[in-house]
């Protein structure tokens, strides 16, 4: 398996697995939007410096992906990255795909300065055994992602109402 950083020839491999993740994921209620998948996928390409994109291949196939933004803490100047996706094809969970794929979002984490690296579950994947290996990857559990679907609507919220 190799971990590298993902060029123009992978754009659609990596819009086949976010298609997989998106199916899979509590976002499957929402449309999936080619065009801006392909945009994101092309801004990781692009920006080198505040965005980390890695895959994970095996016998010439694309298996899983992370990507992470740099970012500053919105209390100060110190940094942090978090990441925006991670996904491997549920064909390949449970081997080193994921772990590694940690480990080199992690290496580019500390190469830029940030003081943590924030890994987190909204998409409902497996959440009990997502949380159990990121606590053996030395992860700390410290809060949680709380959800509402919301109704559209074309009244404007008020905010003073609480």
């Amino acid at each position: 398996m190799i971990i590298r950083p993902p060029s123009l020839q992978d754009v659609d491999a990596l819009i086949e697995l976010a298609s997989h993740l998106h199916k899979e994921s509590a976002y499957s209620f929402l449309p999936f939007e080619v065009p801006k998948v392909r945009a994101l996928i092309m801004e990781y390409l692009s920006d080198r410096i505040y965005r980390c994109g890695l895959v994970a291949e095996a016998g010439g196939v694309t298996i899983g992906m992370i990507g992470g933004v740099l970012v500053e803490y919105y209390f100060c100047s110190e940094k942090l990255v978090a990441d925006e996706v991670l996904f491997v094809r549920s064909d390949h969970r449970g081997g080193q795909a994921a772990a590694r794929l940690i480990r080199g979002l992690r290496q580019w984490s500390v190469a830029r300065g940030a003081r943590e690296l924030c890994l987190s579950v909204s998409t409902s994947i497996n959440l009990a055994r997502t949380t159990r290996f990121y606590e053996r990857l030395g992860f700390t559990g410290v809060g949680g992602v709380f959800k509402m679907r919301l109704e559209s609507s074309s009244a404007e919220p008020n905010l003073n109402d609480r």
